[in-house]
């Protein structure tokens, strides 16, 4: 191993050269499309919403796709479609974004933070299996640098305990687990597309579920969210 800039070896990086935050690959056809969509009559709410969500449940042969605005957003209508409230416990992630337990706050919940594994930095399913309550409802399980967190696990925990998985997949559309795509597997799985993330829109996310249920709830609560924002600007 070479020897470490702070104790005399070669820097990684040159003084003063900026750090990126993340970095994109945006090729001519991606312009092309963003102006197509620009000078079409449709820049939100279109066509091009409904090519996605297909895209999306072709990719990981879920049966529902709702798009919004960024992963946040996700995050907080999957919360709110399983109806998260006062009084209501949810197990998440200690080593994650804000947005994996503020959810759970936006709802009026209380996000209860299981440990994470050394090896993968995923939840742990022992500590998950302890912080169990009879206020429990729901998990939110982040798949962290792009690695599943382990569901079958995390099932058998949901439905032996009559809760919610929601999978927090920010970080891993495209990953599979044990030959399953993820967003097909969880009770609502969410996914960003921000521009540190797999596939990046400049921002943008979405839910996936095979639960008809769920998905009417979500694509309510998504038209509730795009009036919101109208009426706030």
């Amino acid at each position: 191993m070479e020897q470490l800039a702070i104790f005399g070896g070669t820097p990684v990086r040159k003084k003063n050269e900026h750090i990126f935050y993340g970095r994109q690959w945006i090729e001519e056809d991606d312009v092309e499309a963003v102006k197509e969509t620009l000078l079409s009559p449709y820049i939100t709410c279109g066509p091009k919403v409904v090519e996605l969500e297909k895209k999306l449940c072709d990719i990981t042969t879920a049966k529902y796709a709702v798009a919004v605005s960024n992963g946040t957003a996700a995050l907080h209508i999957a919360c709110m479609a399983i109806g998260i409230k006062e009084g209501d416990e949810v197990i998440v992630s200690a080593m994650t974004f804000a947005a994996s337990s503020n959810c759970v706050l936006y709802c009026g919940g209380t996000p209860v933070f299981a440990d994470i594994r050394k090896d993968t930095y995923n939840i742990d399913v022992e500590d998950v299996k302890r912080k169990i309550t009879p206020k429990t409802k729901a998990i939110v399980a982040v798949d962290f640098t792009g690695q599943a967190v382990e569901l079958d696990e995390l099932r058998k925990i949901c439905d032996e305990h009559h809760l919610y998985l929601i999978e927090d997949a920010a970080h891993s559309i495209g990953t599979k687990y044990k030959g399953r795509p993820v967003g097909s597997i969880a009770d609502i799985t969410t996914f960003s597309f921000h521009p540190v993330k797999t596939v990046t829109a400049g921002e943008g996310g979405a839910c996936m579920t095979n639960s008809e249920e769920l998905y009417k709830k979500l694509h309510l609560l998504d038209l509730m969210e795009l009036h919101v924002i109208s009426m706030k600007w």
